[in-house]
């Protein structure tokens, strides 16, 4: 063989060397760059070298509190509903969340008249344990009475009635004998009794609130105010005995001498309605309550739609004679439909 060919062998030989050595080369980085993307998804558990799944937690756990969370309670709507009623301070609450959906002067201090008596049934109702005992209505009382121009039931001096026909004659005619009756049961005397209401107002958080007397006889410091009211007709519809007694409109008292009959006794807001129930829902009941210096004033429960909602008014003034004498139940009945027209036009969730 000439040394020509050998030579040229040779550099065939190195050419051969070298791009096999660049071939390996790249072989290995090609490995290297696959093992490194593979194990950057992993991590080793140093203890049994075990290659793990690598998880961003901070995402995950942010997706697991989504899934779970609950959603917050929507808000009670807010309505423009009171812009044309008599009442100078009014408050429409759902009785179920508590929550205003409009109002009117809702914390302006006022004379509430007899809605008072509302307080007077709450603490009775849960002062008293036995709604069946008899209770015959002291001469005292009547003493009391006789010079103040204030609403009477009609039962008589001593007449043997029970408590239950306290609560009802309180209720249902606003008898200011039923009152003191039920304060002088529970604490001996009126002013005792009142303390008692008064400390349930601070339990309730009403504020704007300062009692008396029992049966809403006006005083220059006997006020509420209409927000305060709601929580309280609130707080009584919780309790059994107290809207047993606010929802009823008729009541016939155990017969006595005095009344061997009993006494039957209508509920003062049914009689200025037509009926209890309307077109779009009915009434759970209502305590008026007047005044020359408060004017009328009302406290009611409704139930629309399935719900249930509180309507509170004070001071509506009858200014013009040929006005209807029934001012509070007007703007009961206009405000109760003006909800549910309002409620029928939100479009479904």
């Amino acid at each position: 063989m000439s040394n020509s060919k050998i030579r040229r062998k040779k550099k065939l030989n190195s050419k051969g060397k070298a791009l096999l050595t660049v071939l390996v080369l790249a072989v290995v980085l090609i490995a290297v760059i696959i093992i490194r993307i593979a194990s950057s998804g992993k991590k080793t558990d140093p203890d049994n070298k075990v290659t793990i799944p690598s998880y961003n937690v901070s995402e995950s756990a942010e997706d697991l509190i989504e899934q779970e969370t609950v959603p917050s309670p929507t808000p009670a709507p807010q309505y423009d509903l009171l812009g044309n009623i008599y009442s100078s301070e009014a408050i429409l609450i759902d009785a179920g969340t508590g929550s205003v959906i409009d109002a009117k002067n809702p914390d302006t201090h006022a004379f509430p008249a007899s809605v008072t008596k509302m307080m007077t049934l709450l603490v009775a109702c849960e002062q008293i344990d036995d709604y069946d005992e008899v209770y015959p209505l002291p001469r005292s009382i009547y003493d009391t009475l006789y010079y103040m121009d204030l609403s009477a039931a009609g039962y008589e001096c001593d007449e043997e009635i029970t408590i239950n026909d306290l609560l009802y004659g309180l209720q249902l005619r606003s008898g200011a004998e039923c009152c003191l009756g039920l304060a002088y049961k529970v604490s001996g005397t009126e002013e005792a009794f009142v303390g008692l209401m008064n400390s349930r107002a601070q339990e309730l958080g009403m504020t704007g609130t300062h009692f008396t007397n029992c049966t809403g006889l006006h005083n220059e410091d006997h006020y509420s105010t209409v927000r305060d009211m709601a929580v309280l007709l609130r707080e009584g519809l919780n309790n059994p005995k107290f809207r047993e007694v606010f929802s009823t409109y008729v009541y016939t008292s155990t017969p006595t001498v005095y009344h061997p009959g009993g006494l039957t006794m209508y509920s003062t807001f049914y009689q200025t309605l037509n009926s209890m129930d309307f077109d779009w829902g009915s009434f759970i009941g209502g305590k008026t309550g007047f005044t020359s210096e408060a004017g009328q004033c009302l406290a009611t429960a409704a139930v629309i739609g399935g719900r249930e909602y509180i309507f509170v008014t004070f001071g509506a003034y009858d200014t013009n004679s040929a006005s209807t004498s029934h001012m509070h139940s007007a703007d009961a009945i206009n405000t109760y439909r003006a909800l549910e027209q309002a409620i029928s036009q939100e479009p479904p969730i």
